[in-house]
C-alpha cells in the first residue's frame, strides 16, 4: 500500500488527483499576493485606533462585515493560487489576464467593502433592538448591482484563464484525470460569473422594495456547484472487445 503524505491530502500543499506544476512562486505570482495583501489592507485602514472603549466597542460592530468582506477576498485569493500552483502558465496571455483580474479585485474591494460595512451596522441595529436599514432601498439596489457585477468580471477572468489551460492540455501533459478537473473548475467559474450576473439583474429590475434581497442568489452557488460536480470525473474508458 502506497504511503500517504501530507500533499496527499492537504488543500494548500498538494491535490490527490493533480500533478502540480507550479514550484516556487513567480514574480506573476508575487505581484499578485502583493495586490491581495494590499486588498485585504482597504478593508480595514479606514478606521483610526479607538481612543475609548465606547470607540473599541462600536470598531467591533464591523467584525461581522469585515469577516465575510475576508472570506470573499479569500476565496478569491485560492482560485488564484490553485490555479498557478496546477498549470504554471507564464506565456503573454496567461499574464495579460492575471494583470486584469488583479486590477478588476483593487475595484471590487471598494463595493465589497461598502457592503460589508453596511451589514455590519445593520447587525448593530438589531442587537440594539432599534432595527434601522443603513442605506435607502436605492442605494442598496445601485450597490448591490456594483457588486455583484464586479463579482462576475472576477470570475469570468478565471473562466478565461481556465479556459486557456484546457487549450494548453497537450503542452502542459495533462492526463484525463486533469482534464476532467480542469474542465469542472472552468464550469465552477461560469456558476460563479452567472451568480453575479443574476444578483445584478435581479436587483435591476426587481420592484425597489425587493431588490436587496437579490444577494441571496448567491446561495445558489453550492447546489449548483454540486450539481456539476459530475463534470471532475473523466470519461470512463471502453473495454476491448474481446477477439
Amino acid at each position: 500500500m502506497a504511503r500517504m503524505t501530507l500533499r496527499d491530502h492537504h488543500p494548500i500543499k498538494g491535490e490527490p488527483d493533480f500533478t502540480w506544476r507550479g514550484g516556487d512562486p513567480t514574480r506573476v505570482e508575487a505581484l499578485s499576493d502583493m495586490v491581495f495583501a494590499f486588498a485585504l489592507t482597504l478593508l480595514v485602514v479606514s478606521a483610526d485606533p479607538p481612543d475609548s472603549f465606547g470607540e473599541l466597542t462600536a470598531q467591533l460592530w464591523g467584525f461581522p462585515g469585515f469577516a465575510a468582506a475576508f472570506a470573499v477576498l479569500l476565496v478569491i485569493w485560492h482560485a488564484h493560487y490553485i490555479f498557478f500552483r496546477r498549470y504554471s502558465l507564464t506565456d503573454g496571455w496567461t499574464t495579460t489576464l492575471n494583470a486584469g483580474l488583479l486590477f478588476l479585485i483593487l475595484f471590487f474591494v471598494y463595493p465589497l467593502k461598502y457592503m460589508a460595512t453596511m451589514l455590519s451596522r445593520f447587525l448593530q441595529s438589531l442587537a440594539e433592538g432599534a432595527p434601522a436599514p443603513p442605506l435607502s432601498f436605492e442605494e442598496a439596489r445601485y450597490a448591490l448591482i456594483i457588486m455583484a457585477l464586479g463579482y462576475a468580471a472576477v470570475f469570468f477572468v478565471f473562466a478565461l484563464l481556465y479556459a486557456r489551460a484546457r487549450g494548453k492540455a497537450e503542452m502542459l501533459g495533462l492526463n484525463p484525470k486533469e482534464r476532467a478537473l480542469s474542465r469542472f473548475s472552468f464550469w465552477e467559474q461560469v456558476i460563479q460569473v452567472s451568480a453575479g450576473l443574476a444578483v445584478a439583474i435581479s436587483a435591476a429590475l426587481l420592484p425597489l422594495h425587493l431588490a436587496p434581497f437579490a444577494g441571496f442568489i448567491f446561495c445558489l452557488i453550492g447546489p449548483c456547484m454540486f450539481l456539476i460536480s459530475p463534470l471532475a470525473a473523466p470519461p470512463r474508458v471502453k473495454p476491448a472487445a474481446a477477439e
